[in-house]
């Protein structure tokens, strides 16, 4: 059997309380990616192995189910990878009609620590022939969105499940792949205020970028694990599975390549001066009229680290390594903007 006829979904629906999946299969959407994966749930075993006089263990003691691990790598678009960006993140959706009936943008920020240490949690069914599981408590543990030179713009998913699972998945109707807008590379625009606080700079029209990268880490928290902990039982054998997930101190990494023009960048690091309103749109097909789909990701405000040089095939370039500061409207270091043609963004 070849890996590469597995099949995955993910719930379109958060979970109502942790741990609790989404048991309807209209709910759930495939998840396009570029590398197969099965999820195996690997229960952890411990021995008698360490005591004196053993040479060797005499039997196996189960313990706790691990965490399920799931690698995406796939376009960014408007449909399942604006999903995970969202989830990413974690805070509540804006949805505003840009026109009525066809298209909406959805906006969100990261979670506020003082609102909530636990991010949206999810359920993920995935397949391998007639291998099924429905993973519960599943979380966003680090998002990326990369692009270079005028490729399709990539993102790059790690989703972290709390052990606990459903075999076989048990799911309906689950839907067939959706054919996903095709997001063009050459159409990505970048800009950002200058530090005046009125000249806008956009990089795109001036045509100096190389390469970009955004990459948010939750560093969410494993094996929190307590006396209590809920069991997981297959056939007569059991273990344990957590029942919190809570985030970490969370990150968030920007790096640009521009062509190397002169010493303006390298300038403002000097100066330690500050910028706002950094957009990274990535664009894709008209939806109606006027409005394409676009996935697009923010930083309010910002700074640039130690400018260096280096080689791009023969030209002149420059590395930069963008700070990303706390926004006092937001509290975080970037939100998202989704356009598509859903009325909802969950």
């Amino acid at each position: 059997m070849r890996i590469d006829t597995s099949r995955s979904w993910i719930s379109k629906t958060l979970e109502s309380s942790y741990n609790t999946p989404e048991a309807t299969g209209s709910n759930y959407s495939e998840i396009p990616t570029q590398e197969p994966y099965f999820v195996l749930p690997k229960l952890e075993k411990t021995s008698d192995a360490d005591r004196v006089g053993q040479d060797a263990p005499t039997h196996l003691c189960n313990t706790y189910w691990s965490h399920g691990e799931i690698g995406l790598r796939d376009d960014a678009e408007t449909d399942v990878p604006a999903r995970l960006f969202r989830r990413a993140l974690g805070g509540s959706v804006t949805d505003t009609v840009v026109s009525a009936g066809a298209v909406w943008d959805h906006t969100f920020a990261i979670l506020p620590r003082a609102a909530s240490d636990f991010l949206p949690s999810f359920s993920v069914a995935t397949l391998l022939g007639s291998a099924s599981f429905l993973l519960a408590g599943c979380m966003i543990d680090r998002f990326k969105v990369s692009q270079k030179n005028s490729e399709r713009v990539q993102h790059e998913t790690d989703i972290l499940s709390g052990g606990k699972f459903t075999n076989p998945h048990g799911l309906t109707s689950l839907p067939s792949l959706v054919d996903t807008a095709c997001m063009d590379g050459f159409r990505t625009n970048i800009q950002y205020t200058d530090s005046d606080g009125s000249t806008t700079v956009n990089l795109t029209t001036a045509g100096k970028v190389i390469e970009w990268m955004v990459e948010h880490k939750n560093n969410i928290r494993r094996n929190k694990r307590r006396t209590g902990d809920p069991i997981q039982t297959v056939s007569s054998s059991a273990g344990a599975y957590v029942r919190s997930m809570p985030r970490g101190k969370y990150e968030t990494s920007v790096q640009m390549v521009i062509d190397f023009v002169d010493l303006t960048e390298w300038t403002k690091s000097v100066q330690n001066a500050v910028f706002t309103n950094m957009k990274i749109t990535v664009v894709g097909p008209i939806i109606t009229g006027i409005y394409r789909h676009e996935f697009e990701i923010i930083i309010p405000k910002f700074g640039f680290d130690s400018p260096d040089t280096s080689d791009d095939e023969g030209d002149a370039a420059t590395p930069i390594n963008i700070i990303p500061f706390k926004d006092p409207t937001s509290g975080g270091t970037i939100t998202g903007r989704i356009r598509n043609a859903q009325g909802t963004l969950v």
